[in-house]
């Protein structure tokens, strides 16, 4: 009797044995080792996902750029354990509408954004809140003395701040010194010497200067070296804080200097029918002598091994003997869509942006093609030769693109009468007028660049 009882008490505890075990733990339930992994898979990817920080940045241009890239996002993780860098590329232009669309509709947005900067692209998102104003994140971090004092200023004019700036551009001619030599030019510093070399270039069946007309920000970044040699930075300032109009007189003389290049085959007539890469490619290959710019050729020279074939300057003063500086503004920005959940994440990646940390790894590359926008890039000397040229030259500031401050409908405008220009389509003074009527349109819309207050 003793031993029935205590047989049927030991069959009793196995069974409860079993059937406590089999509530704790899926993997001890008896199933095979695939089925122990589909059942855990998804409890670890739940207690993982507040660790992923998912960014969207512009496509790749080429392979360099991808591992640059790569870099930066190892360092990050690195120095953020258990975090995890989900990094999207796509279109990041408000021009195209697709970031627009793709903050408006329902579907789940990127944590954060780098999209092509300047004001009125920016505007384009915060005036219907689909993003972040992160005035709270600058005062809490002390991004404002982390920035360079020229990116700063570019953004701080209203009472909301809604990006937080990644790098600076700096539109330069870039030129093939092969050509160059093979004619006897050497590097314009006036503009009697920069009209002599387009001359001696056309005059060997070498195109001058080369653009991509169905790309039209070529067109546009040519155009503000001609504004601003001709008219001076000041007066492009003018232009974009609405204090002068597009088509006073010292702009359409712009303008004319556009066409008369052109006519005279100094802005290749093929330039129409080209896009960016093949007016870039052409240059490289010296099909053309000179190449309008902003640092992202960079990459492309490095990757082509073309580093003692490429240089760079500015157009010189067309009315004096003045230097120019190259033009540009802002090139990327980071904002943040009004929808994200992961402002943790998207705030300490925004620091990392602006660290001495992340300057170290990208100035650190011989290939990197970008100027950033932080004040702890500028106290280091990249080890690439020409982005160290193009730092240097916008150490303090740098002129102004337009396309980078105007609002929509006068940059519809601008891209279309430039490209006009080139292609004999338009006369300087309809061009302007068309321009300046567009910009007025903007402003009565609400649109208009307010200066930062010192």
């Amino acid at each position: 009797m003793h031993r029935t009882n205590f047989a049927r008490i030991m069959l009793c505890v196995a069974m409860l044995a079993f059937f406590i075990a089999g509530c704790q733990s899926p993997a001890s339930s008896g199933g095979s080792k695939g089925s122990e992994q589909a059942k855990a898979e998804p409890a670890a990817a739940e207690n993982k996902q507040g660790d992923v920080l998912k960014l969207l940045i512009p496509s790749f241009n080429n392979e360099t750029e991808k591992r640059q890239w790569d870099n930066v996002v190892k360092k990050f993780e690195e120095m953020n354990p258990g975090v995890k860098i989900d990094l999207a590329t796509g279109d990041t232009n408000t021009e195209s509408g697709k970031l627009t669309t793709m903050l408006q509709s329902g579907v789940t947005p990127p944590d954060a954004i780098l999209m092509n900067a300047g004001p009125g692209r920016v505007r384009i998102l915060s005036d219907v809140d689909l993003i972040k104003p992160l005035n709270d994140w600058y005062m809490q971090n002390g991004w404002k003395d982390k920035l360079r004092p020229f990116a700063y200023d570019l953004i701080s004019g209203n009472d909301n701040l809604y990006e937080l700036p990644h790098t600076m551009d700096a539109v330069s001619v870039y030129y093939n010194k092969d050509l160059f030599e093979q004619n006897g030019i050497g590097v314009p510093t006036t503009a009697g010497e920069f009209l002599n070399a387009m001359k001696k270039l056309h005059d060997n069946n070498i195109t001058p200067i080369i653009v991509g007309g169905r790309t039209p920000i070529t067109v546009g970044t040519l155009f503000s070296l001609i504004l601003q040699s001709s008219a001076g930075k000041e007066a492009v300032a003018k232009l974009i804080y609405s204090e002068a109009k597009w088509n006073d007189p010292q702009y359409v003389k712009a303008a004319e200097t556009m066409a008369d290049w052109a006519n005279q085959g100094y802005i290749g007539k093929e330039s129409v029918s080209l896009n960016l890469t093949d007016a870039k490619f052409a240059m490289l290959n010296k099909k053309a002598g000179m190449f309008i710019s902003t640092t992202h050729i960079i990459s492309d020279v490095v990757d082509q091994k073309l580093e003692g074939s490429i240089g760079s300057f500015t157009i010189p003063s067309l009315t004096d003997a003045s230097k120019t500086n190259p033009t540009g503004g802002l090139g990327y920005t980071w904002v943040v869509p009004a929808k994200t959940t992961q402002t943790e994440l998207v705030e300490k990646w925004m620091n990392y942006i602006v660290s001495e940390e992340y300057a170290k790894v990208v100035l650190g590359d011989p290939s990197y093609n970008l100027i950033p926008a932080s004040k702890a890039a500028m106290g280091i000397k990249p080890a690439g030769s020409q982005l160290a040229e193009a730092m240097s030259s916008i150490a303090q500031e740098s002129g102004y693109n337009p396309s980078v401050f105007i609002g929509s409908e006068a940059k519809q405008a601008y891209y279309q009468n430039l490209t006009g220009l080139i292609g004999g389509l338009v006369k300087p003074k309809d061009a302007m007028d068309n321009i300046a009527a567009a910009a007025a349109k903007d402003e009565a819309a609400g649109y208009k660049l307010s200066r930062k207050s010192n």
